[in-house]
């Protein structure tokens, strides 16, 4: 591998152990990569760039959407909340235009799943009771991998998109197929179960689809043994993660009632359950406020009709033979943002840069 895609690999593998306060939020180091390769790179060939495919043009044409949502926001914006949503946007941005101007490289993706696995086994190790980030505003998971990612449900879903990429190789496959399981995160079952049942169907491999029927079993299996003797006798809740979940989705159903056409704006969704009273203070100061759990409500809530159409245009641009990523994550949205969290925002468009450069489009 080159050094370039080196230094990706230890910045995804680095998740959220390496972050700068900005704002509310925070850039951790794949953030800090991604802009400074493409300001340098652009500065470097004085902004001249090869044609781009078509879901690079789509996807610049939703980040234009975002940003006249947020132009024309309904809500009371101070100055510094409409950088910091600006600056999201722009992140957005880059990312995509990373993958416009770098050479397509799957390696870096693969060897980061698999070091993001082996970290997360040693992390259920040595530190199996995560209780004391709460603090630092994470969730107390207890006897989960959630590797640098600090989550378990971000983690399970690259995982799967890893075992997509590696599913050749046998050895590797069942060790990120073991992290996986100990992440106990259902959204990222339900994943693996339809990302490999659609490859099946692609590939037309009666073999596969019953090898994800028994490894998905596998999966259901792990987590009834963990909710059995783990999570019940450590009076672990997981019924209020779902209640949890269920009211974020009404938050951003309201807010999308209140502002149909082009949203509350692009990443003000934080500003937007304060403003209307929707969140209380403590849940505000969270991680999770910035956005809703559902990618897709969140889309809806902060782009509106306009915006949603958008980004399904820019979904379908990078279906070609990613559709059991594109589905299993479309599937894995509903229970988390995943579709914007950057290092999975990074897999989808490097693959899709990768696959369009396959097929000589």
């Amino acid at each position: 591998m080159s050094i370039i895609a080196w230094i990706l690999t230890l910045s995804i593998v680095a998740g959220q152990l390496i972050r700068l306060p900005f704002g509310p939020g925070s850039m951790n180091l794949l953030d800090l990569f991604i802009i400074g390769f493409v300001i340098f790179h652009l500065l470097k060939f004085r902004f001249k760039l090869k044609k781009p495919p078509v879901f690079i043009k789509v996807a610049i044409f939703f980040v234009l959407i975002a940003m006249l949502s947020l132009i024309f926001s309904p809500l009371e914006l101070t100055l510094p909340q409409i950088l910091i949503s600006f600056s999201y946007t722009l992140r957005f941005l880059f990312y995509i235009v990373f993958a416009w101007i770098i050479s397509p490289n799957l390696h870096a993706l693969k060897l980061a799943g698999v070091s993001l696995a082996i970290l997360g086994l040693l992390q259920l190790i040595f530190f199996p009771d995560l209780s004391f980030l709460s603090i630092l505003g994470w969730d107390p998971h207890y006897f989960r991998i959630v590797s640098t990612f600090l989550d378990p449900n971000f983690t399970g879903a690259f995982f799967v998109l890893t075992l997509i990429l590696i599913r050749k190789n046998y050895a590797v496959f069942a060790l990120v197929y073991l992290a996986l399981l100990l992440t106990f995160s259902r959204s990222s079952y339900g994943m693996f179960f339809i990302s490999f049942s659609t490859l099946a169907y692609y590939l037309k491999s009666l073999k596969l689809q019953l090898l994800t029927l028994v490894l998905f079993a596998g999966l259901i299996l792990g987590y009834f043994l963990y909710s059995r003797f783990i999570s019940l006798p450590k009076n672990i809740d997981r019924t209020a993660s779902a209640s949890f979940r269920i009211n974020t989705w009404t938050e951003g159903w309201q807010l999308f009632e209140k502002h149909p056409f082009l949203g509350v704006g692009f990443n003000a969704y934080r500003y937007a359950i304060r403003e209307y009273d929707l969140t209380d203070e403590q849940f505000s100061k969270s991680h999770g406020s910035g956005s809703n759990d559902s990618s897709l409500l969140s889309v809806l809530a902060t782009t509106g009709l306009v915006g949603i159409l958008s980004y399904f245009l820019f979904l379908n641009s990078i279906r070609r033979n990613l559709m059991p990523a594109v589905l299993g994550l479309l599937f894995h949205s509903f229970f988390s943002n995943s579709l914007f969290f950057p290092p999975i925002l990074l897999w989808l468009i490097l693959a899709a840069a990768a696959d369009k450069a396959g097929s000589g489009s």
